[in-house]
């Protein structure tokens, strides 16, 4: 059965879903879409028709590309009230060994604890297995064995968001296959807890309007915050002065901004004026114009990490926004002292960082998969193949080039 799987997350200017294939132990994409959204702040829904909207043109352009309805989705999640419930779980062994079984049964022993009220689980972390007395982030399967025993971390977020998220959803007829936390997405998707055996990783994702901060130690997601100032606390200053398209200067920001090397005097941007006047800009006015709101920004985080940075040994890893900003990252390492580094999936069409959670989610999903042998596909399987069937019979005979022209065409028609 082709386990072909779609998530979609809900941001505060826009929607996105990916879509992708397990295909021989690699996963493919098949198909990035986003659509402009209005009606989120602070990550809840302040406008549910708007929202409700967005969503389905996302969901409807990716079922027309695919050819294919899209039924269920993995949700992401952001850390809204965010609180962590470490747990040890002991279970018997069926027939004296260790089988997926008993971690299966392990996951829903731990789902039955009791947390606050105003919470809800998200995602249950089998973090450590141990069996006779030997401890593995694997499951030791086949192992002999009468106990097997859990380390789970069960990861919540406030139920009344989350309702409201997957209620949308629902509203529009979308089933949810799983719903998965964000950050831990994106350190699943990036590898972060295998690189937290000699020192605490700090997982910095700026989105546009908010910061999510998260503490890794010993392999295990402690803590996460979030801070309500984002990339547009730094571009919106610029754009007062500039009256310059925000996707735009945006980009130049990204890209043109230097505070360790020597500036280019060439122009980087020009542009027309309301007053027929011609403008340009180059590197040097524009990183002295960022220099103030960025470093504004960078003060916020600074005071939010310190005690963590004072008392351990910590890296930072920055996804989403501002990963691409040579000068952000720069600036950051500098005023924190220690190690900064951006992280962006190297697979084709998610080589973006903002994609990382969405990308995380899949391994995220496939991990309980695996535990639970569950065979769920986000898509009408049906009408997927029988719009594979169709293009290879449409092309069929054609030179090598012909083919691919053919199939981009289609894909415009949205066949």
């Amino acid at each position: 059965m082709k386990q072909i799987y779609a998530a979609l997350e809900i941001n505060s200017q826009e929607i996105r879903i990916l879509v992708g294939e397990y295909f021989n132990t690699r996963f493919n994409i098949i198909k990035l879409e986003t659509a402009v959204c209005e009606g989120i702040e602070d990550y809840r829904i302040v406008n549910h028709e708007k929202v409700k909207e967005s969503v389905s043109k996302a969901i409807n352009d990716a079922s027309k590309m695919l050819g294919a309805k899209i039924e269920k989705v993995i949700l992401l999640i952001p850390p809204y009230n965010f609180k962590r419930y470490p747990l040890k779980v002991n279970v018997k062994t069926n027939n004296g060994y260790v089988s997926k079984a008993d971690a299966a049964r392990a996951i829903q022993n731990a789902m039955h604890t009791k947390i606050d009220n105003d919470l809800t689980i998200i995602n249950a972390v089998c973090v450590k297995y141990t069996v006779n007395g030997i401890s593995s982030r694997r499951l030791p399967e086949k192992e002999i064995s009468d106990e097997l025993i859990v380390d789970i971390d069960l990861l919540c977020a406030d139920k009344i968001l989350t309702f409201d998220y997957v209620s949308l959803l629902e509203d529009i007829g979308i089933q949810i296959m799983d719903i998965c936390m964000n950050i831990y997405a994106i350190c699943k998707e990036a590898a972060l807890f295998e690189q937290t055996l000699n020192q605490n990783i700090v997982l910095v994702n700026v989105n546009h309007d908010s910061t999510e901060l998260a503490l890794l130690q010993k392999g295990k997601l402690v803590n996460a915050e979030i801070l309500f100032d984002g990339f547009d606390s730094i571009v919106l200053p610029v754009q007062e002065k500039y009256h310059i398209a925000y996707a735009t200067l945006s980009r130049l920001i990204k890209y043109n901004t230097s505070y360790d090397k020597e500036y280019i005097d060439d122009a980087i941007y020009a542009w027309v004026a309301d007053d027929g006047n011609n403008i340009s800009i180059n590197e040097q006015t524009l990183s002295n114009d960022v220099y103030l709101p960025l470093k504004k920004y960078i003060d916020k985080l600074v005071t939010s990490l310190k005690p963590i940075l004072e008392s351990h040994n910590t890296a930072i890893v920055v996804t989403g926004e501002l990963a691409s900003m040579e000068s952000f990252i720069y600036l950051l390492s500098k005023e924190c002292k220690t190690s900064v580094k951006a992280y962006f999936p190297d697979t084709i069409g998610v080589r973006d960082s903002s994609l990382t959670a969405l990308y995380g989610s899949f391994f995220v999903y496939k991990d309980m998969v695996n535990i639970k042998d569950l065979k769920i596909s986000s898509i009408n399987l049906l009408e997927f193949e029988n719009i594979v069937d169709r293009r290879s019979n449409d092309v069929e005979g054609e030179s090598l080039t012909g083919k691919i022209k053919n199939l981009f065409e289609m894909d415009k028609k949205g066949r």
